[in-house]
Formats: structure tokens, sequence, C-alpha cells
């Protein structure tokens, strides 16, 4: 193989959506390649960086801040393509999860970046505002078609408890799970949450972690630091659900990282006043701990990559100190949010035998159900 053919098959599924979207204008040979369905699903299972944060200011349009312009980006950040005003809500590889403004107050889901997106049935329980929302999406090699859930954690009316209801996209519906949370020490929830490795989490305003195993459907309590405070921030730090707490102690700032189901300070990474400068004075504020080794603060107005291994800093953007924000990690990916017509694509894709073959594995393409997938042996 050529040079040029080795980089257009295994190299540029490792890339972000902004740059393939540039690359595209190389040959008509990269054009094809890159919009065509087998490649969109390679690279949604290949690029999983975090590239950005996407913001929801109350009452204005989403905007994104990328965490490297060049590279990541997204063509219309306030998601007008949607045909109603949204408020982003929350994101999981790729995918956000909106609610309209509007009306019955209807959830989407859609790709920023190829502006596609799917509207969600209207659900059976009553979804009131104090409803807690989190999209969860795992890219599988073996599922040609994005499969996601919207797991919404629901108040219900009549009685201080919590329901759950979950949206499929397989069945393009709506299921209430029999758990109910009845554990009124630990209520109202603090905001929508985030899912990662099977397992939804949502902070609770009385210093706890409600934790929903979306496989078996039930839920537990996880507790706290003792010292937390609203400048501290839950997040998903190398697989693992990590609670990051800002600390200043004379003229430095440190970041103390809990985990454990105990939630036991596990280590402290110091922010170093030589690379803060004059923002030392500012108040810090945790958002999220990206890609292995990358802080996401705010300090002062500014919101700030700290890479704690490098103890490097970088400029992100100025920060919005008026109101309620809410930021949640976005990665830059192609990856589908709607229904995959499988025959109307293929009709137009020139298979290749680099398409299925790779290494020792064997891909096989077949036909269920009006869906492509895809087997290895």
């Amino acid at each position: 193989m050529e040079i040029q053919d080795v980089v257009r098959q295994y190299a540029l599924c490792f890339l972000p959506a902004k740059s393939l979207c540039r690359f595209k204008t190389v040959s008509k040979e990269w054009l094809r390649w890159i919009n065509c369905p087998f490649f969109v699903h390679t690279q949604t299972n290949h690029f999983r960086h975090i590239s950005g944060l996407f913001c929801q200011f109350p009452g204005e349009s989403p905007s994104f801040m990328s965490l490297n312009p060049v590279a990541y980006g997204v063509p219309i950040p306030t998601l007008c393509f949607l045909p109603e005003p949204v408020d982003a809500r929350t994101s999981c590889n790729g995918l956000l999860g909106c609610q309209s403004r509007l009306g019955d107050n209807a959830y989407y889901i859609c790709n920023p970046v190829t502006e596609g997106w799917r509207m969600v049935p209207k659900p059976n329980l009553y979804h009131g505002p104090e409803t807690a929302i989190a999209l969860a999406f795992e890219p599988d090699i073996l599922n040609f078609e994005a499969q996601y859930e919207l797991v919404c954690a629901v108040t219900l009316p009549d009685r201080t408890a919590l329901q759950f209801e979950i949206y499929s996209s397989r069945t393009n519906s709506w299921r209430v799970c029999n758990a109910v949370f009845l554990e009124l020490d630990a209520l109202p929830l603090n905001g929508d949450g985030f899912y990662t490795r099977g397992f939804v989490y949502w902070e609770t305003k009385s210093g706890a972690v409600l934790v929903f195993d979306l496989k078996e459907e039930e839920y537990g309590i996880v507790s706290l630091p003792p010292s937390r405070k609203p400048t501290g921030a839950l997040t998903d730090m190398r697989g693992e659900l990590c609670y990051l707490l800002p600390h200043k102690e004379d003229d430095a700032w440190s970041i103390e990282v809990y985990g454990n189901m105990d939630m036991s300070l596990q280590c402290i990474i110091p922010l170093h006043s030589e690379f803060l400068g004059h923002l030392i004075d500012g108040e810090c504020r945790a958002l999220a701990f990206v890609n292995d080794d990358t802080l996401i603060i705010t300090l002062g107005t500014k919101v700030i990559a700290y890479h704690a291994r490098a103890h490097r800093m970088e400029w992100v953007s100025d920060a919005r100190t008026d109101g309620f924000v809410k930021y949640f990690p976005y990665v830059n990916s192609l990856c589908t949010c709607g229904p995959f017509h499988a025959w109307r694509s293929l009709v137009s894709v020139r298979f290749d035998p680099q398409l299925i073959h790779k290494s020792l594995s064997t891909w096989i393409y077949w036909f269920k159900d009006g869906c492509l997938r895809i087997i290895d042996y």
C-alpha cells in the first residue's frame, strides 16, 4: 500500500471531527471515504478524546469551549439546527441530550458536528422541572447503529420519592423501572448527572451521590467527603468516580481528589503558583478531569486546562460569573444519533477489500431487521 492509502484507511479514524471535515477537501477519494458509514462507525469507536466543554447559561443558547480550536469544534454550537430552542443538559461520547424550552419540553438527542438529531417520544411519567437526566452512550464495534439510553430520575408528584424512566434508542420507547428511590434524607438531586462504565451518577444536595446501575436497574448511595463545597465537582477520573475539591493554603491552590466507595482522599494535585500568575487570588472552581491528566478549572474569570503531569497551564476561555452555569465534557465525534438506513447507504458505497479485512480479524457485514450488523470471528 502507498503511504496515502495507509493514512486514509488506518490513521484518519483517530482524528477529531473538525479535522476530518477539513480533510474532505484533500481529494474526492478522501471525501467519499470520510462520508462512508463504515468510516463514521470506525471513527466513533476509535476517537474518545474529550475535545472541549459545552456550556449552558440559564435562559441563553448553548455554547462550546474548545480545548484546541484548531483541532476541535462544532459548526453551530448554539444548536439552532434543531426545530426549536433547547437547553443542552447532558453529553456522552459525542452525543448531546437537550430539552426544549417550549411546549411539552420535548427531549432531543443530537450530534452538533453532523447536525443529525432525533426527537425523543413523550415519556410515560410527568417530567417536571426537577427531573434530572443523564445520557448513556457506549460505542460498540459490533453495533453499526448507535445505541444509547436517556436515563431520567423523576420526582413523583404525590410523594417525596424518585422513579427511574429510561428511553432506549433500540426500541424508540420509554420504560419505567421497578426501583423507587425512597431515601428522603438524600433528596433532592443537584442537577443532571453523567454516565460511565455502566453506571449513572447524580450528586444530591444533602452531600451524597445517587448511583444507578443501568444493567441491573438498581440504585445505591455513596457519601461525598464532609468537606465538600459548591466549588467541587463530581467527575470521571480514568474510569472511576471521583470528587474534585479546590483547596487554598497560604498563597497556593491545590485540587484534592477523593475516590473509592468511601470517598476517601486519594491524592492532592498542586496548582503551581508560578504557572497561575496573577490568577492566584481568584476563586477556584473544579469542572472536570479529562484525558487522563488534565484538570479543567475556573480561576477568577478564566477557564483553565491544567496538565497535572507537565505542570502546564492553558487558557481555554473567559468564564462567566453571573448566575448558574453548567459545563459538561464533549467528544468531537462523527457518531450518528438516528436510525441507519442500510440499503440506501450501501448503494452509494463502493466496497474496498480493506473494509472486510483488518490484521488477523475478518469482519462480516450482514443484515438483520433492516440494520447492518458487524461480526468479528
